[in-house]
Parts: C-alpha cells; sequence; structure tokens
C-alpha cells in the first residue's frame, strides 16, 4: 500500500542574508521546477481533510496523491508560491502561527502568475509575514487552505542555567535569539523581520537555557538577577563594557553570587493550561477570521510533547503533524490518522552541515515515490546526492 507524502517547505524565494532562517528558503525557480514536475508526473495534490477521510474511513484519493505544506506563514507564499500553484493547478496547506499575522487591512500585491524562468519583479516586499486579508483571497482561489501553527512559535527559558548573555550584535560573534523580543515585544512580532527590536532589550539581560513554546514547562526567572546584571553593565560603560577583557566572567561571578530567590517553574497543570490555550486561542482566531473550522495544527519547530496529543484533541484538531521525517509515520489507512508524518521536499537537502538548494525536479520526484514506497527510488536519491556532492567538490556550487 503507497503512502502519502506530505511535504514541507517554509519560505521560497531569493536569499535574504541576515535573517536567522535564511536556510530554509527554497529558490524560487527550484520551487516552479518541482510544482512543474508534480504535474508532468502525474500527481494530484489534494487537502488534508481528503488526507484524514483517507486514513481514517479509506474513502478515495486520487492514484499518486501529495499534500503540499508551508509552515509559519511567511509573506513569500502569497506573493511567490501562490501564483505559482494556481498556474499548475495545485493547491497547498499554510500552517500559520496567529501571534505573527501581519495586521494590514488590504492585500498586498503578487508575482505574476505566467512568469518565465523563474524571474521576480524586484523591489517586492518578501520579508514578513501574511496578513488575514491575504490568507481569505488565497483561499477564496480553492489552491491554498490554512491550518494552525499555534499561537506563539516561541522560546521560553525552560531552567535556571545561564547560556548566555544579551549583547550588542557581533561581540563574540553574537547572534541575538529572536524570540528574546518576541517575548518582551508580543504586538511586534508580525514585523520582526523588517523591524527587529533585539537593542531594545537592555543590555547583560541573561539569556537562560530555554526550549520550544510547547514542549514542557515554563521557566520564570528571578527578575531581580537581570536588574543587577542590566546595572552592572550600565555602571561600567554601556556597550563599551563588552569590549573590556573578562566581561563575560564578571556577569558570571555576579550571577553565583545572586542565586535566584524569586523564580518558579510552571506546575504540570499550569503548563497544561497554557498549552491548551495556545491550542484553542490560535484556532478561535483562525476560524473567526477565515469563516470556517481550523481542524489540523503543526507543532512548531516539530516541538510538540506526546503528552501534549490529548490537549489538542480537546481543542478540537483532527490531526496534528509528528516530528519530521518519522518515516514509519507513511500515511496509509491503519495508522492512526490523527498523527501525520511529513518529508521535506529537497530543497533544502543537508548533509553533513552543507546546505544545496540548487536540487532538480527528479530529485523532488524520487523524494515522493521513496516515501510513498516506490521500487528502486532510493538509488535514484542516491545518484542525485552524488551529483550534488561532486558538483561542490568540483566547483563549489550548492
Amino acid at each position: 500500500m503507497r503512502g502519502i507524502p506530505v511535504v514541507m517547505y517554509h519560505g521560497v524565494g531569493p536569499d535574504r542574508p541576515g535573517w536567522i532562517w535564511n536556510h530554509l528558503l527554497t529558490p524560487l525557480d527550484v520551487f516552479e521546477g518541482q510544482m512543474k514536475a508534480l504535474r508532468d508526473n502525474g500527481w494530484t495534490t489534494i487537502s488534508l481533510a481528503q488526507l484524514h477521510a483517507h486514513l481514517s474511513a479509506g474513502e478515495h484519493v486520487p492514484e499518486k496523491p501529495v499534500v503540499l505544506t508551508f509552515d509559519d506563514g511567511y509573506l513569500d507564499n502569497y506573493i511567490l508560491a501562490w501564483p505559482i500553484l494556481e498556474k499548475y493547478g495545485h493547491r497547498a496547506a499554510i500552517w500559520m502561527t496567529t501571534d505573527f499575522i501581519d495586521p494590514s487591512p488590504d492585500p498586498r500585491p503578487t508575482l505574476d502568475s505566467g512568469i518565465e524562468g523563474g524571474a521576480w519583479k524586484s523591489g517586492m516586499p518578501l520579508s514578513g509575514f501574511l496578513s488575514m486579508a491575504e490568507m481569505r483571497l488565497m483561499e477564496a482561489s480553492g489552491h491554498i487552505e490554512i491550518q494552525s501553527h499555534a499561537k506563539t512559535h516561541t522560546w521560553y527559558p525552560s531552567g535556571p542555567r545561564i547560556v548566555n548573555f544579551h549583547r550588542p550584535i557581533g561581540v563574540e560573534g553574537y547572534v541575538p535569539p529572536p524570540w528574546l523580543a518576541w517575548n518582551a515585544f508580543p504586538e511586534s512580532k508580525y514585523e520582526y523581520m523588517s523591524r527587529g527590536r533585539e537593542d531594545e532589550i537592555p543590555y547583560g539581560t541573561p539569556v537562560y537555557k530555554h526550549s520550544r513554546s510547547l514542549e514542557g514547562p515554563r521557566y520564570y526567572a528571578d527578575s531581580d538577577l537581570s536588574e543587577r546584571l542590566v546595572l552592572h553593565v550600565i555602571e561600567n560603560g554601556g556597550d563599551n563594557f563588552f569590549a573590556r577583557d573578562g566581561w563575560r566572567s564578571e556577569l558570571e561571578r555576579i550571577a553565583a553570587q545572586n542565586p535566584p530567590s524569586a523564580d518558579s517553574v510552571e506546575t504540570e497543570e499550569e503548563c497544561r493550561e497554557r498549552v491548551l490555550f495556545e491550542l484553542t486561542e490560535s484556532k478561535r482566531i483562525l476560524t473567526e477570521g477565515l469563516g470556517h473550522s481550523v481542524d489540523f495544527l503543526c507543532w512548531p519547530g516539530g516541538g510538540g510533547n506526546p503528552e501534549f496529543l490529548e490537549l489538542a484533541r480537546e481543542a478540537g484538531y483532527l490531526a496534528t503533524t509528528t516530528h519530521y521525517q518519522v518515516m514509519e509515520k507513511r500515511n496509509v489507512p491503519g495508522q492512526d490518522p490523527s498523527e501525520i508524518g511529513r518529508i521535506g521536499s529537497g530543497s533544502p537537502w543537508i548533509w553533513r552541515g552543507k546546505l544545496f538548494r540548487r536540487t532538480d525536479p527528479g530529485f523532488f520526484i524520487s523524494i515522493l515515490e521513496n516515501f510513498a514506497g516506490g521500487q528502486n527510488t532510493v538509488w535514484t536519491m542516491r545518484f542525485y546526492k552524488l551529483k550534488y556532492l561532486m558538483r561542490y567538490y568540483l566547483n563549489g556550487t550548492r
């Protein structure tokens, strides 16, 4: 019995240097080549509802079904990916995190659907997130469905261990984790790619051991300790403090001398209540904004907790994604229909820390066939991988 591939994308389009998740982008012409290959090789894109009906009740699906999904709700999904999906007659699901919805009332312009050779119009704003108006417009076309990616898609402190100190960008290679600003200024999360607010967080602020928001209990740090550290930086030169030798040792010594006295960790019940609120609130916002039930959930960053699957059911979701590339989840009847297995698109493809984005449509099709259970596809995949590795070692092209 053939499995049904559920493909994971994120963003589509040109490089965005300096963006922390730039590596997740699929080049526009590569994406178009994949969509053309789907059509030319007889694959049919189906909805998540069709997938669920097939898994739960054995309902009919086309001969070569595939589900396309995009994580996070990036603006380029609307500007670039949607017109290409329309061009080739495909559909896809976008997992939207509601904290990142852009409040703009009017839809922005998109790429013309008749693009040639992956060309795109320079000057188009690509960095950002979808608005509700854009989501409604895409859904009305019949080529896009919007589903839940929870509410916050952030990271929270998970324990008292300090792993870093916030400081100017570039000091000892420091790149501020974006969730510091997301958690401090949640009202402006949707514009973080164009208006970073990391410089508004006081230097010296401790960065605690952290985990994804839906993985487990949240740790609430002692604000007094943070204030002492920030004050020490201010009194000793501010930005210039980090040019001193031993600045890190100074802050670590202050932290050791002032152990947390007012910190706390969520109880099991408090954690469950917070997670349940995330799931139900995201569902409510999308349902009210789009005018239809939102029945499927993608755990942000693959960071779900098996114990929270029951909370997703309690929130009213029919199914949720499993962690990326859990290969035993092949999406066939008889499998638990509440769990959806996913695979990557082959662009990007990562091998031993090297990232390859310029991959062939044939590589994409072989990945789908391999997941579905096609014979000898593993050798086709190996051929393409060897091709990319040789290209890299011969001329450095990835």
